[in-house]
């Protein structure tokens, strides 16, 4: 199990720390990962929404947080700090490295 997070970079000791259960961790991480906003952020990004993206990248990236998922928070930060500063020139190359490692991660998890 431990070889099997750190492949996409989560550090299993920390995440057992925080919860114990780790079937239960498991469940919520796949229920994360069913937010529908990582598949429709794309579409708000070419839309040039960036509003509503603004505020759907933040809840992501706090839950990422939450949940332990740190290269999926890091990668949600850069997005969300690009329109923050309102930098969007590379916010649609940030999203497909964002849904990369999304991908990778969600990968393990529903193995």
């Amino acid at each position: 199990m431990k070889e099997k997070y750190a492949s996409v970079g989560l550090n299993y000791d920390l995440i057992l720390e925080k919860y114990p259960n780790i079937n239960y961790y498991e469940e919520t991480v796949n229920a994360y990962f069913d937010d529908p906003f990582f598949v429709e952020l794309k579409g708000m990004l070419e839309d040039e929404d960036y509003a509503i993206a603004k505020d759907a990248v933040k809840g992501l990236y706090i839950l990422a947080s939450e949940l332990c998922l740190y290269p999926l928070y890091e990668t949600l930060l850069e997005i969300y700090e690009d329109l923050e500063y309102e930098t969007y020139d590379d916010v649609l190359n940030k999203y497909n490295d964002m849904f990369n490692v999304y991908s990778r991660i969600r990968g393990v998890f529903n193995a």
